[in-house]
């Protein structure tokens, strides 16, 4: 065994990462870094245990933004030909499904793109967002501001609350269900590299220094 192999197992067993030649962490060990340090689990039970309730939270919350907009707008009595949007003409039932696919996506990319550090998907989701915002806003804006709009205030309001809940539910559901994917990624990554984090957020008690002095 090399001198920089059997110092790279001394810093995994002591809990610490091992760091390459440059002092650059390696690729998968610098992304399992990042995930601890956003997500701060307390010992590997608790990734265990952090993985399952965001995947169940997440997977429950999108399942019912999906039951939202199956029972207060697919299956409602919305005249669709009213309120079409400006972007793209979508009428608000599929104006609804837009929002929920573009906060769906805007999320998946901002939560690996933040851990993974590229700018360019994070730039894509900004645009997803803004243009979900829009779609959200639209109906209450149209009733309000514009003359010849063919909503009125109760209407535009309750459409506006509904693409409002659809966007906040799975932006929060995707963020979630992205987060347990990267749990699950580094539960499978400390047990193939055999790493414990857990004596880091352990606190370091100092022996106390006796006095010699004489009385």
């Amino acid at each position: 065994m090399s001198d920089a192999d059997a110092l790279l197992e001394e810093e995994t067993s002591l809990g610490l990462p091992p760091v390459a030649d440059g002092g650059e962490l390696p690729l998968d060990w610098e992304f399992a870094e990042r995930i601890l340090k956003r997500l701060n689990p307390r010992n590997q039970q608790d990734v265990y245990d952090m993985a399952a309730r965001d995947s169940k939270n997440g997977g429950m919350l999108i399942t019912l933004m999906v039951v939202v907009w199956w029972l207060f707008i697919g299956g409602t009595n919305d005249d669709l030909s009213e309120g079409i949007s400006v972007f793209f003409s979508l009428n608000f039932e599929q104006a609804a499904l837009a929002v929920m696919v573009l906060s769906l996506i805007s999320a998946l990319l901002t939560e690996f793109s933040r851990d993974m550090g590229k700018i360019l998907p994070s730039t894509a989701a900004g645009g997803m967002l803004i243009l979900a915002g829009l779609y959200v806003a639209e109906p209450l804006v149209a009733a309000l501001f514009l003359s010849d709009a063919d909503l009125d205030m109760q209407l535009g309001l309750w459409r506006t609350l509904r693409l409002g809940l659809l966007w906040g539910g799975t932006t929060y559901g995707s963020n979630l269900i992205v987060n347990a994917l990267l749990l699950k990624w580094l539960i499978r990554f400390l047990d193939s590299n055999d790493y414990d984090f857990s004596e880091r957020n352990e606190p370091v008690h100092r022996p106390i220094p006796s006095s010699t002095g004489d009385d």
